[in-house]
């Protein structure tokens, strides 16, 4: 599937119910109540933002890592699936009979500069980020027009010169550490090994914030996926890659 495609998503997330990339909450949780913890002790409560959160049960998860759910940030590409997200958190408050502010639900391309530009300026303070990159990494280089008019150093819309096509991830580092408050944390899980090996050894392209100048990546875990008791195969270890990057100051 093209996983850049709008249709794809809306179309796959009308008949899907739930649906969890890679691991489950117990993997992130240690990670995400550190980097929250760590931001504790700022003026004001840590914002997280979840990213691609699709169907993912992890959105409601999260609540109980923070003192409230408005700190939580939702975002999608699927204006369905956000829907149907809010629809899902309001149902379960309901059915447990809790009187609960909702977490914050928005639908998002994180790849628009417009929409970007329009979402909002330096606010969260943990990113979460699971399998996203990976699915924004298999789309379609982005045309962008430069100098580019997100700058996550200086901020602020300036004028258009020339067009190039740029990897999509680059574009999100920028994008996101456009949101980001200096210091803050974004979480990824995926199944690459090499994931933001491109900040090493990226090729700086005139007008174009330099990710790895916004992003330090700080921490590169492997995590052994546990074997399925009923398969009777023998077959090698699955191994995902956890990966902790801190906005630079």
């Amino acid at each position: 599937p093209s996983f850049g495609d709008l249709e794809y998503w809306n179309t796959r997330f009308t008949k899907e119910d739930t649906f969890e990339w890679l691991a489950d909450f117990a993997v992130l949780e240690p990670w995400l109540k550190q980097a929250i913890a760590e931001r504790s002790g700022c003026k004001s409560r840590p914002q997280v933002l979840h990213i691609g959160c699709g169907s993912s049960a992890l959105s409601l998860q999260v609540r109980d890592l923070v003192d409230s759910p408005t700190q939580i940030h939702n975002v999608d590409y699927s204006d369905v699936v956000i829907e149907r997200n809010r629809q899902r958190e309001n149902e379960m408050l309901r059915s447990l009979g809790v009187q609960s502010e909702p977490c914050r639900w928005s639908n998002l391309d994180l790849l628009s500069v417009s929409q970007i530009l329009d979402f909002g300026g330096p606010e969260y303070d943990v990113i979460i980020d699971k399998s996203t990159s990976d699915a924004i990494s298999c789309a379609a280089d982005v045309s962008v027009r430069l100098p580019y008019c997100v700058n996550a150093i200086s901020s602020g819309r300036i004028s258009h010169q020339t067009e190039v096509t740029v990897y999509p991830l680059d574009i999100l580092a920028v994008h996101l550490a456009y949101l980001a408050r200096p210091g803050c944390s974004w979480i990824v899980l995926s199944y690459s090994a090499s994931r933001f090996s491109y900040l090493k050894d990226e090729v700086a392209t005139e007008g174009l914030p330099r990710p790895g100048e916004l992003w330090n990546l700080e921490r590169h875990e492997k995590i052994e996926q546990p074997p399925d008791p009923n398969d009777t195969v023998h077959r090698p270890p699955v191994m995902h890659h956890l990966y902790v990057l801190r906005r630079t100051e």
